[in-house]
């Protein structure tokens, strides 16, 4: 079945680091969607239109839908997001996609690396504040340096907020002689230093997904517990 397509005003637009845009649109009648889905965007290429899709950030809960959007040289997306400006429209269409929680009050532990951490964002906000979960939710958020680190105030304020809920962010190449006194290496590096029985759910690039989830398959979780998308 064809999903419907929805013209979307801009209503806000974040530079969050030098190559990852925030943006806000209005949320349009009718638009549901689960925490952790996708949408397509239709992008205007010449006399076509490409799709690319982008996970929604936002709670469903929102006014608004959100999207966390890294830009790369040469995305055509990338171009029309550098090009947007408030008010104007954008066209998507959906939503999509399986990258969900089907449990209710289960521990949960998600790891994400850069941009993975959109969908992530959606679905622990709406754990913590519609359902209002009491079951334990930890998160571990991996980028290159400090300053890739974004949404750091967001979850302070729901740590802040929420007993349950806990997170660290580890710098695979943070600056030498730098201050930072986090996590340093990989996700992969510390994966193992807090794994418990929780449902796992990963997003990220292919390399880290594949190897995250092989070493939580050979560390006794089962496949059902994994939930994972690529970026």
């Amino acid at each position: 079945m064809e999903l419907p397509v929805y013209s979307c005003p801009i209503v806000s637009k974040k530079q969050l680091t030098d190559d990852m845009v925030e943006l806000r649109l209005a949320k349009p009648d009718n638009f549901h969607y689960q925490a952790g889905q996708f949408v397509q965007w239709l992008v205007p290429d010449g006399d076509t239109t490409v799709r690319r899709a982008y996970s929604l950030s936002s709670a469903p809960s929102d006014r608004e839908i959100e999207f966390c959007v890294k830009l790369l040289s040469d995305g055509k997306a990338s171009a029309l997001v550098k090009q947007l400006q408030p008010n104007d429209t954008l066209r998507i269409q959906g939503p999509r996609g399986m990258f969900v929680n089907p449990n209710h009050h289960t521990s949960l532990y998600f790891i994400a690396t850069g941009a993975g951490l959109a969908p992530i964002m959606g679905i622990i906000r709406d754990e913590l504040e519609r359902k209002k979960t009491d079951a334990e939710i930890r998160l571990l958020f991996g980028v290159r340096a400090e300053a890739d680190i974004f949404w750091h105030d967001r979850l302070e304020t729901l740590r802040s907020s929420h007993e349950n809920f806990s997170y660290q962010i580890t710098l695979s190449q943070p600056k030498a002689g730098g201050g930072w006194s986090g996590l340093r290496g990989r996700v992969t590096d510390h994966v193992l230093h807090h794994l418990v029985t929780h449902n796992f759910f990963l997003c990220g690039n292919a390399a880290m997904v594949k190897d995250v989830r092989q070493i939580l398959l050979d560390n006794g979780i089962e496949p059902p517990q994994i939930h994972f998308e690529i970026f």
